[in-house]
């Protein structure tokens, strides 16, 4: 089995990894870019709240 993760953007989508021809249980094998991609979320969804507030103040 073929198996790729992809990051969904806003305006376009990112290829994170690919595993060719991956045979029986390749959870151990996946899992580590699963948890990268869960702290990238985080990091970016702290980034865009943070701009938010910064972009709030400056227009007061």
């Amino acid at each position: 089995m073929d198996v790729t993760a992809h990051l969904g953007l806003a305006t376009t989508e990112v290829l994170l990894a690919k595993w060719p021809d991956l045979q029986g249980d390749w959870t151990p094998v996946v899992h580590p870019t699963v948890l990268e991609v869960i702290g990238l979320h985080a990091a970016l969804s702290v980034a865009t709240d943070a701009l938010l507030l910064a972009n709030r103040l400056a227009a007061n």
